[in-house]
């Protein structure tokens, strides 16, 4: 799991100090601690029970949570319309955008400018999905869509100063990573997903349920789902929306069969993949605010998926740990310190943040 700073597990967890002494963390308390060095690991999903500590350790100012996902939602559009004016493939604009979000785990708004750090990802991403671009290219198209009534950014007069921030950044996002690269996108699942389905539904429109499920999928990183599921769990969850919006459209389209056990077909909890339609509900609520049928429209499908779950009632074979995850958060202390991420987010510290088990 990566970080910039160590979250160090509860119970008869021994924590290291700043001299060298060894302690246990309490049984009710998550501790943070300073250090020259700690242990570094990449943690590809987070629990909603971890974003919500690490959400907390930053140092987001006037920047409340609500303001924080709605900043992130606008960026990732921008990452997208950067992407596209480069002629970057999907997968490479999708690459980009998951990265956006992680950097965000661990570093604020307020002290990173979007801009920059989304220009920081394209460049990052191209490296990764083998579509490189020159760095000033990605600057002048980034200024372009950025002000688009001004004067073309002349690469030639990008500064040194500019540039080396850029790198600079670079550096951060890739410690952020652990340099782990692999990273598997959602719509690489609808296809085959969908085609499976078709061996329970013959009367499925195939095609236009995944044109559906593919364009819910490249907007689900728009959202931090790509951090709490994994691809075929997003991708699950992107079909059962597209089936009920295609059904809610035209009466006629036969959507997935409410008999099929589609939890145990996706591999994914039914919970989950509700929650990725909730996720990518309230986007699209959001987004088409003036729209007041739409927004109509995805109420009432939050509404039903309400209803379902009620129906349903807790999940049967839920383990004990993912019951703690979903209870009352507990309570957080940082050692007595007042900014533990801007003591540990330097370079001076090559640090990690630890969860508990629970």
């Amino acid at each position: 799991m990566s970080g910039s700073s160590p979250l160090i597990p509860t119970s008869n967890t021994p924590t290291m100090t700043a001299s060298g002494t060894t302690s246990l963390a309490s049984q009710t308390s998550v501790h943070i601690t300073t250090g020259l060095s700690f242990r570094r690991h990449y943690r590809p999903y987070f629990t909603k029970r971890q974003l919500t500590i690490l959400s907390s350790l930053k140092k987001t100012g006037s920047f409340s949570a609500a303001k924080e996902l709605n900043s992130r939602q606008s960026y990732c559009k921008f990452i997208q319309d950067v992407g596209k004016k480069l002629g970057f493939p999907q997968k490479t604009i999708s690459t980009s955008q998951a990265l956006f979000h992680r950097f965000y785990l661990y570093y604020s708004l307020r002290d990173y400018a979007p801009q920059d750090i989304s220009a920081t990802c394209l460049f990052v991403a191209s490296k990764i999905e083998e579509t490189h671009k020159k760095l000033k290219d990605i600057m002048v198209v980034v200024h372009s869509v950025r002000y688009p009534d001004s004067k073309e950014l002349d690469p030639e007069h990008i500064s040194e100063e500019r540039r080396r921030k850029i790198i600079g950044y670079e550096k951060l996002l890739l410690e952020v990573l652990c340099f782990d690269f692999q990273l598997r996108h959602p719509y690489e699942y609808v296809i085959k997903f969908i085609k499976w389905i078709q061996a329970f539904q013959t009367l499925v429109d195939g095609r236009r349920l995944a044109r559906k499920a593919y364009d819910l999928a490249v907007d689900s990183y728009r959202t931090p789902l790509c951090l709490e599921y994994p691809a075929h769990t997003i991708a699950a969850g992107c079909i059962m929306l597209a089936s009920r919006l295609l059904s809610q459209q035209d009466k006629t389209f036969v959507g997935l069969s409410a008999t099929e056990p589609w939890d145990q077909h996706f591999l994914s909890r039914m919970e989950d993949m509700e929650d990725v339609c909730q996720q990518m509900l309230d986007l699209y609520i959001v987004i088409h605010a003036h729209r007041d049928h739409l927004v109509s429209d995805y109420t009432k499908i939050k509404i039903e998926l309400n209803k379902q779950a009620q129906e349903r009632g807790p999940d049967p074979v839920l383990d004990d740990a993912t019951k703690e995850e979903l209870g009352k958060l507990s309570n957080v202390e940082f050692n007595a310190m007042a900014s533990p991420l801007d003591t540990v987010n330097t370079n001076q510290h090559t640090v990690s943040y630890h969860f508990s088990t629970l």
